[in-house]
């Protein structure tokens, strides 16, 4: 009995944590309409109403699948299993509720087609780190998998860091829905008058802007993410009253370096082969100066002698 009612306790605490943190978000996202980083993001694509929308839609659905994931027998076994597919659902939800609020009328998302989307299958690639390690320190701020990945330099996960890995699952989801978006609908110029900006009604701005938004991700995919992972870091998103701010933060990624292939593997071992030069011609460069101080100190510093000395005779004579 006593077993039972502990834990139930500590469930209530962990929902009542829950709750705590979404809302602060939620309150956010009313106001941080400002960007306040160099970062271009899908949802900057949007006007303000809607970009507020869409962040307060993908809070309430992760806020929904994280409650009724807790009302489950085991939810951390759960969420190591079915981390992936839970996600996409999240994701699905949100796309669909984002846009059925927009148009008025339901709107279903093929979650093969959204699966297929690369930004999606970037947010897949660090899903532990995205959506299941902010979970699991609900349950547990001193989680085995959250020291794995982020001691020495966090111990434990405060309130504050839950609270910052969630503003970066809320940002990182918005994102993607935006994205999925451009690609299927920017056609429809219905679409576009809706949702976006009046700077983007003009096919060549949005061009432009879908363009540039393509290469931040490609160069994220290719070169920054492998490096990323190479330096033991991680960039979250984070809301604040004022903006929305990129951080970079110590993160273990050590075993998504082994998962590595193909162009980002390349990028690490040109990585490996500067840091390997850069390092022999540091050596390089310093045995050349030694040996010009000791000709210039010892040769002409002789010669100098020489000619010193004799000048020094002459003068006697």
């Amino acid at each position: 009995m006593g077993k039972s009612k502990t834990l139930t306790r500590n469930n209530g605490n962990v929902k009542k944590l829950t709750a705590r943190i979404f809302s602060k978000t939620l309150y956010k996202t009313n106001l941080s309409n400002k960007k306040g980083n160099k970062k271009l993001l899908g949802i900057d694509l949007l006007k303000t109403e809607v970009q507020k929308d869409l962040l307060s839609t993908s809070v309430s659905c992760v806020e929904e699948m994280y409650t009724k994931l807790l009302e489950k027998r085991a939810p951390k076994d759960i969420m190591q299993k079915k981390g992936k597919i839970l996600f996409l659902y999240c994701l699905k939800k949100s796309c669909e509720d984002f846009l059925t609020k927009q148009y008025g009328y339901k709107v279903f998302v093929n979650l093969d087609t959204l699966r297929k989307s690369l930004y999606t299958k970037t947010l897949l690639e660090d899903i532990e780190l995205i959506f299941k390690v902010p979970f699991y320190v609900l349950l547990e701020p001193k989680s085995s998998i959250f020291r794995l990945i982020y001691y020495p330099v966090y111990n434990s996960a405060s309130e504050s860091f839950i609270e910052a890995l969630i503003d970066n699952m809320v940002l990182e989801i918005s994102n993607c829905i935006v994205y999925f978006s451009i690609i299927k609908f920017s056609s429809i110029f219905v679409f576009r008058q809706t949702l976006y900006r009046s700077k983007f009604l003009s096919l060549r701005n949005f061009e432009r802007f879908k363009n540039n938004l393509n290469w931040q991700l490609l160069i994220k995919i290719y070169i920054q993410r492998p490096i990323n992972l190479y330096n033991n870091r991680y960039d979250i998103f984070i809301l604040r009253m004022n903006g929305i701010y990129c951080r970079t933060i110590y993160a273990n990624r050590y075993k998504e370096i082994r998962t590595l292939k193909n162009f980002p593997l390349l990028t690490l071992i040109f990585v490996e082969l500067k840091d390997f030069a850069s390092s022999r011609i540091d050596e390089t460069i310093f045995f050349l100066s030694k040996g010009v101080r000791f000709t210039l100190t010892s040769v002409f510093g002789q010669v100098i002698g020489l000619i010193w000395r004799g000048v020094i005779e002459g003068l006697k004579k």
